[in-house]
């Protein structure tokens, strides 16, 4: 005679839980008391008892991880088939359906929250109960069954960024996810202004925490920015306020975001005046790439190069051409020096000058000569060559903290004591700090002689491109710095590694190469 397979959810008659004659097992709770079971019944509802049962040969379940309540309202509902699941123990029981693989209790638990969604009274607390429990669901049981429900749910309702993103945000802003901010983000519905005041309201108290980077680098954010000029405006000046307390992520973000705002079409008087110099240090946005950002892009057909390489520019381009022109076959380097052309008119780039591109050719002694390339790459209208008052050593360069000094005439400067220019300075290499290196312009007043003044509002390093040139047979030869990366301490051999080999006693000078076609203010 064959048994039928018992399917649950199933009636078993829930009295049977409170008659120990049909209880062969022990269920421990929390607050140390036990009560019989029956390991049938509870292995009919779940695969993991059965496992405890009958291949583990327990006798005993504990389920002191949950509430006696909780595990006793499980009991009950294993034994009676059926559940009313209320608010105040949804998590915990939805936790152990989970925990226990009820797949039937689990469903039940989720046709629940989707009750509770769509009879929500839309008040703040409600909503936050909701979320918090989806959150919980995605960030701890790893199931996002509850984040798809209640992102669905809150979309059908209205002024959800005033309502209920904004003040959750103000609540929970340090303690937020990545992935849960991004769930925010889409409930909002474009709806944006709430979330910038409370980035706002954050960033005097708590900086740019995690939460901000996410925020900030967020396209849609961006796009919400463009239009609320005075809201970014005070959020960059108490950015600006922490800039001696930012590490270089920060830094990073901050030039991104000025970029990106200004690009979008902003009329910010921040970005206007301040586009591409932080009060203090800027780095020089050709630096610290490397030659695999620009082949994924290759690959792709060049699309969205600003998107993959921030700062890239025409001098970048042209370099990477040159100084890997021995590892390309004709073809693939005559089809990036033809799409040079298209690129420098769909980013609205500058031209390179000529002598930029005769250092290179011999530099790297290919048979290339400058009429090879494209007419609209070359143009020694749209650039100025600045090259540093004095030289060094490329081991000094890199492993002193100094600042030199660039003079570059202003027409129309009526300063009697003192030459136009700028300074780069350059943080130093060491063991100790190995990724710490950057060369950035500067426009604190101390780093200034009294010989030299910078004006702030044209000079700007998002228009340099910087090169290190080099000193050998009579002759200054580019070494064309933009995809070497930064330089390493190799512990091995105690010496400082750049651009293929050691860092020694070559002699060497910094030349800038400014864009003068766009104005930056």
């Amino acid at each position: 005679m064959t048994v039928a397979k018992v399917s649950v959810p199933c009636d078993f008659g829930v009295e049977n839980l409170y008659d120990e004659f049909h209880g062969n097992i022990t269920v421990e709770f929390k607050d140390s008391t036990s009560m019989k079971a029956s390991s049938l019944i509870l292995s009919w509802n779940s695969e993991v008892f059965t496992h405890l049962f009958k291949e583990l040969r327990q006798g005993t379940v504990e389920l002191k991880d949950f509430s006696k309540e909780a595990a006793v309202i499980l009991l009950e509902s294993l034994y009676s088939g059926d559940i009313v699941v209320e608010r105040p123990h949804f998590r915990e029981i939805y936790k152990i359906s989970h925990a226990f693989q009820v797949e039937w209790l689990s469903e039940k638990c989720t046709a629940a929250f989707t009750e509770f969604c769509e009879s929500s009274s839309q008040d703040f607390n409600d909503m936050e109960f909701l979320f918090n429990e989806a959150v919980y669901s995605d960030r701890t049981l790893k199931c996002g069954k509850l984040m798809e429900i209640i992102v669905s749910t809150f979309l059908k309702f209205e002024k959800m960024a005033e309502l209920f993103v904004g003040p959750y945000l103000s609540k929970y802003f340090t303690s937020t996810k990545p992935a849960t901010l991004n769930q925010l983000l889409e409930i909002c519905c474009g709806e944006f202004i709430p979330v910038l005041q409370a980035v706002k309201e954050h960033l005097e108290t708590d900086g740019i925490v995690d939460t901000v980077h996410t925020i900030l680098s967020n396209d849609d954010m961006v796009k919400c920015m463009v239009g609320q000029s005075q809201l970014y405006d005070e959020m960059y000046a108490i950015m600006l306020k922490q800039f001696d307390q930012m590490n270089a992520e920060h830094l990073e973000l901050l030039m991104n975001l000025n970029r990106a705002v200004r690009n979008q079409g902003s009329t910010s008087t921040t970005i206007v005046h301040s586009y591409g110099i932080l009060p203090g240090y800027a780095t020089i946005p050709n630096l610290f790439h490397n030659y695999d950002q620009l082949m994924v892009v290759y690959d792709n057909n060049f699309d969205d190069l600003r998107h993959h390489i921030p700062g890239i520019n025409t001098f970048m381009l042209v370099e990477f051409i040159y100084a890997n022109y021995w590892e390309m076959d004709d073809a693939d380097a005559k089809e990036i020096l033809e799409q040079i052309p298209n690129i420098i008119s769909k980013l609205s780039l500058c031209g390179v000058s000529r002598v930029f591109v005769a250092r290179l050719i011999i530099t790297h002694d290919i048979p290339l000569t400058i009429e090879d390339l494209p007419r609209s790459v070359i143009s020694d209208s749209d650039t100025t060559i600045i090259t540093c008052c004095e030289t060094t050593t490329l081991e000094a360069l890199v492993t002193t903290k100094k600042c030199y000094k660039f003079i570059a005439p202003v027409p129309h400067c009526n300063t009697q004591n003192s030459k136009c220019g700028f300074i780069l300075r350059v943080t130093p290499v060491s063991k100790e700090e190995t990724g710490k290196f950057n060369i950035e312009l500067t426009t604190v007043d101390d780093d200034y002689p009294a010989d030299l003044h910078c004006h702030r509002d044209l000079i700007s390093s998002a228009k340099m491109h910087l090169v290190i040139e080099e000193y050998c047979n009579d002759d200054w030869y580019d070494v064309g710095i933009s995809w070497e990366g930064r330089p390493e301490y190799n512990e091995e051999e105690c010496h400082v590694e750049w651009c293929g080999g050691k860092c020694d006693e070559r002699e060497v000078r910094l030349v800038v190469h400014y864009d003068i076609r766009c104005k930056t203010a």
